[in-house]
């Protein structure tokens, strides 16, 4: 399988440059909440460099900011695809995966952030809520009854009614 750079070439020395200063431009319109421009600038930045794990980062994060979230989930993978060690696409990612009810993908990594950061107050606060959620999903799962399916015809008596 051909790496990242096999695929796309090194980056030239104006590219990379270009990219930051997208990145930075697009991180002052994210303070001003200016999510849609932000994501607009974060493409440019990786269509410069499209090696850097934080403009899909921060990308994710606009995204779900907007309620974006196959996109934030996307986007997230990519970044921790581009580099295992960036602790925050985790988070993102399982952000990511709750707001689309995929709780034990989203708590997979949240228990990957509590450990890498075992101070994270809000990780761990994340962490037990997903917790909570993916146990009471599978108690009620435990708990319910399947419901047989009951055909009408087959529920009519025909003999009562020759009577």
């Amino acid at each position: 399988m051909a790496s990242n750079e096999e695929i796309t070439g090194p980056i030239s020395p104006e590219d990379l440059e270009a990219a930051e200063k997208l990145k930075s431009e697009a991180n002052e319109l994210f303070k001003k909440q200016n999510y849609n421009g932000a994501i607009e600038l974060y493409t440019k930045a990786i269509e410069k460099n499209p090696k850097s794990a934080v403009y899909f980062g921060n990308r994710s994060i606009s995204n779900l900011r907007l309620e974006n979230f196959g996109y934030a989930l996307t986007d997230a993978s990519k970044a921790i695809e581009l580099d295992k060690a960036y602790t925050k696409a985790y988070y993102r990612r399982a952000a990511a995966h709750m707001s689309l009810g995929k709780y034990k993908l989203a708590l997979k990594d949240f228990e990957y952030v509590t450990k890498v950061r075992p101070n994270d107050q809000d990780a761990k606060m994340k962490y037990t809520e997903c917790n909570k959620i993916v146990k009471k999903i599978a108690f009620e799962k435990a708990i319910s009854v399947d419901k047989k399916e009951v055909n009408i015809a087959d529920s009519i008596n025909l003999d009562a009614m020759s009577k």
